[in-house]
């Protein structure tokens, strides 16, 4: 059955999720200076005017359940003209999967955090997953002895709030099991240091509303309204498995209230579907499992109401799609 056959169809989340329909077909972008390599799951570092993409990047053959094989790496490239290129002025990180980017601004000065899931195989069929996150001035100085590591959770997202602290979204692996976020508030970034020996206390938690469900957060923003209220905006994801455990995901973006955070009074939110695999032109994909999954990684303001998603395919090859404000959902 080729990809045309198996439909991600739209129509299974449209029944359950409030959708957004983008109104062009996204495309892949091919990064050169990969070889062979697939390149996926990709972020848009943007600091002093200069946009950097960082994305894994490793062989077909590669997967965690194959230690000899398993060789996952986070590439930087830069644009040239209308193309990407692998940059040489960013040293690469060995053996991490799905990066992450935050800015922030300290007593000391403005800096970049940067980070990614290390996971090794501690057994037959058991593997251990931890966020590794990195400091530096800037891409370039990023230290490589990680200020922070979050154990036995991956695809952590922080970003600093507008008051100088910190929105941390994290996805424990606990006895509720994988599919929800917690999302947390901490003062400072040393308080990461202690994550799993000091009680953070939540301040909201999303799961997907649906039995079988797992939601993620991707990407923070902050964003004001033609009114002026302040937002928080969320880029997620949201993902089951089929009865032939075929992983589905469709791209999800929140809204939350930033007075309402701050105050612990924030009421069940539902996550909006604003892209699925089907979106994009087809593609390789790493395997048969994986054909419908779009993993978003940014989004890029192009103009007043209009966005570039940034997000990997099938985890294969990065593609790119413009939409309408995905936060413009009441």
């Amino acid at each position: 059955m080729n990809h045309n056959q198996k439909t991600s169809d739209q129509s299974s989340w449209l029944g359950r999720y409030d959708y957004l329909i983008p109104n062009q077909q996204g495309r892949i972008i091919d990064i050169e200076g990969v070889g062979e390599n697939d390149s996926y799951n990709p972020v848009i570092c943007d600091y002093n005017g200069t946009k950097i993409l960082a994305f894994r990047c490793e062989p077909r053959n590669s997967f965690i359940y194959d230690s000899l094989n398993y060789h996952p790496t986070i590439i930087f490239a830069k644009n040239d003209g209308d193309k990407w290129k692998v940059s040489n002025d960013i040293k690469t990180f060995d053996r991490l999967e799905d990066p992450l980017f935050c800015q922030f601004n300290s007593k000391e000065g403005d800096g970049v955090i940067f980070g990614g899931v290390s996971a090794e195989l501690i057994a037959e069929g058991e593997v251990t997953v931890n966020t590794e996150l990195y400091k530096g001035s800037s891409l370039e100085t990023l230290e490589r002895i990680p200020f922070a590591i979050i154990n036995g959770m991956k695809d952590e997202r922080l970003s600093q709030l507008p008051d100088g602290r910190f929105l941390l979204c994290t996805r424990p692996l606990d006895e509720k099991g994988m599919g929800r976020v917690v999302i947390s508030i901490i003062n400072d970034l040393s308080d990461l240091k202690s994550i799993n020996t000091v009680c953070i206390e939540s301040v909201v938690e999303l799961s997907g509303p649906y039995i079988g469900d797992w939601v993620g957060v991707n990407n923070i923003y902050f964003i004001n309204d033609a009114d002026g209220t302040a937002w928080v905006g969320l880029l997620g994801h949201v993902a089951n498995n089929d009865e032939n455990n075929i992983k589905h995901y469709a791209v999800t973006t929140y809204k939350i209230k930033l007075d309402e955070l701050f105050a612990g009074q924030v009421g069940n939110i539902k996550p909006h579907v604003i892209a699925t695999r089907s979106c994009f032109e087809t593609g390789p994909r790493k395997n048969d499992q994986l054909w419908d999954v779009v993993f978003p990684g940014s989004l890029e303001k192009i103009g007043d109401n209009r966005y570039r998603l940034w997000a990997g395919l099938s985890d294969a090859r990065i593609g790119v799609i413009e939409l309408d404000d995905p936060f413009r959902f009441n």
